[in-house]
């Protein structure tokens, strides 16, 4: 069901911002959350990081006079999942790209050994190693998108590694629409399918694209809005 009088709040991957969101800034009653040490979102609690971020989506969500989707990518998908748990009133829909239920796992997010190597290098040389993953996710470096904060954002993606959604996949009733490049090499596109099997009301689309296929085609998420 397609409707231009319920919200739509983006929600970008970890590293980027909300300029990533470029191509959709002129769909009606939308939104563009930095997630919390990016792009101007730099002043915030370093510790339960997703979790607080959860909260104020849910207070948000739940303040508005209107029906809300959220469309989160990566990281910011599973924000969403997450706050969709929590039962917002009005939440009614998400729309998730990229999304893993537990990062830390070959089959349902990325190779544990790789994912350990990449929080060192982080550390070692943080800007080249930021570069280098946005490349591998979706081919540019998108450097005109500003590098988030160095420990800030580091302790988020921690919290997003050790993040485990994959028993509470059934507890979710809204619709879930899925989208997930097969060449995804930041997450293993499985975890879609694995997601899409436990969620009672989803849809999954699979793509031959990387980690951000609405870069390639819009309107695979327009044409869910």
């Amino acid at each position: 069901m397609r409707s231009l009088k319920i919200n739509k709040i983006f929600i970008h991957g970890w590293s980027f911002s909300s300029k990533i969101w470029e191509g959709f800034k002129n769909v009606p009653d939308s939104y563009f959350l930095e997630l919390p040490f990016h792009g101007d979102n730099r002043e915030y609690a370093d510790n339960n990081i997703i979790e607080k971020f959860s909260d104020q989506l849910c207070e948000k969500i739940n303040s508005s006079n209107k029906e809300t989707a959220l469309i989160g990518w990566s990281l910011g998908a599973s924000v969403s999942m997450l706050t969709a748990l929590k039962k917002p009133e009005k939440l009614k829909k998400l729309i998730l790209i990229g999304f893993s239920p537990k990062f830390m796992d070959k089959k349902l997010g990325h190779n544990p050994v790789f994912v350990k190597a990449f929080m060192m290098a982080l550390k070692i040389d943080f800007q080249d190693t930021v570069y280098n993953f946005r490349k591998t996710a979706v081919g540019n470096p998108y450097k005109n998108i500003p590098l988030p904060e160095k420990e800030g954002s580091i302790k988020l993606l921690r919290e997003f590694i050790n993040l485990d959604l994959t028993e509470r996949l059934e507890d979710i009733e809204i619709p879930v629409f899925m989208i997930h490049g097969k060449k995804d090499r930041i997450i293993n596109y499985q975890a879609s399918i694995y997601a899409n099997e436990k969620i009672k009301n989803s849809h999954l689309i699979l793509t031959q694209s990387h980690h951000a296929p609405f870069l390639e085609d819009k309107t695979l998420i327009t044409n869910l809005l």
